[in-house]
């Protein structure tokens, strides 16, 4: 039984936004933020030139990052915006939603973002390749692997990786509020 979201507060990506790329996440270690902040100081100068990435939440980690993105001189491409109860009005702004997480039990913020029409690069941890299937509708990399991540960005920079299927229908289908309260009472004993 999957989560659900109300898909009517998500605002559809009907520009391309290209080069411009969300984080939605709690700050901390296993989210793997840091990782993308290494795989972006291996990118080459005109990829970083391209590219604009907003982090958007709190957590434990989110000095170690800060200090992270100065110590690689990464100001220009990073930019920390705390919490937001306004994520439903702003992905629609980005070209993807970028998770390098380790774990994940089902995610949110993919279904979210793919609601807005707005592909994912994740790993293929917990419920992610449940919703995100490679090349598709975003592109899956193995956790961890800060090169692979770098490559990958490389490509959607010099775009010769693309998503061009809109995102949001299947999430509308499969992944509203209505069929996850639906399954919920299916599964209450009948009195």
């Amino acid at each position: 039984m999957y989560n659900g979201i109300v898909k009517d507060v998500y605002f559809k990506k009907k520009t391309e936004n290209f080069g411009k790329f969300i984080v939605a996440s709690h700050l901390r270690t296993s989210k793997g933020i840091q990782d993308l902040i290494k795989a972006v100081s291996l990118l080459s100068s005109e990829a970083k030139k391209k590219m604009i990435i907003d982090i958007y939440g709190e957590g434990p980690i989110e000095n170690e990052l800060k200090e992270l993105v100065e110590s690689l001189e990464l100001n220009t491409v990073f930019t920390f915006k705390g919490s937001t109860p306004q994520l439903p009005n702003l992905y629609k702004n980005y070209s993807f939603l970028l998770q390098p997480t380790y774990m994940e039990c089902f995610s949110l913020s993919i279904l979210e973002s793919l609601a807005s029409n707005v592909p994912v690069v994740t790993t293929p941890v917990g419920g992610n390749e449940e919703v995100v299937i490679n090349g598709v509708n975003g592109f899956i990399f193995p956790a961890k692997d800060i090169g692979e991540l770098s490559g990958l960005l490389e490509e959607i920079l010099n775009r010769s990786k693309k998503i061009q299927k809109n995102t949001f229908p299947e999430i509308e289908e499969n992944f509203n509020l209505s069929r996850m309260v639906n399954e919920h009472i299916r599964l209450l004993p009948c009195t």
